[in-house]
C-alpha cells in the first residue's frame, strides 16, 4: 500500500515536471523560429521581449491537480492490481 502512494505521488511529479518542461520547450523553439511582422511607423513597437509561460490560476490549483494526478494514478495501481490477482485465482 505504501508502495503504490509512493508511485502515485513520484508519478505525478514525473508528469508535471514533464508538462512545464515541455511548455518551456514549445516557447524556446518559437522564439528561436520568430519571424516579426513589420508594422508601419505609426505603430509603437514593444521594446522588451518576454519568454516563458504564464500559468493561470493559483498556486491552490497547482497544488489540486497534483493531488488529482496522485489519487488517479493511485487509483489505476489499485484496479490494476486487483485485476491481475482476480485473474490468478481463476
Amino acid at each position: 500500500m505504501k508502495r503504490k502512494i509512493l508511485f502515485a505521488f513520484i508519478g505525478a511529479l514525473l508528469l508535471h515536471i514533464l508538462y512545464f518542461t515541455a511548455q518551456l520547450l514549445i516557447g524556446l523553439v518559437q522564439t528561436f523560429f520568430y519571424k516579426p511582422q513589420f508594422a508601419p511607423n505609426t505603430v509603437e513597437l514593444q521594446s522588451e521581449i518576454t519568454f516563458g509561460f504564464v500559468n493561470q490560476g493559483t498556486p491552490i490549483l497547482l497544488l489540486g491537480s497534483y493531488i488529482g494526478v496522485a489519487l488517479l494514478i493511485f487509483a489505476v495501481l489499485s484496479l490494476k492490481k486487483k485485476g491481475v490477482n482476480s485473474i490468478d485465482r481463476n
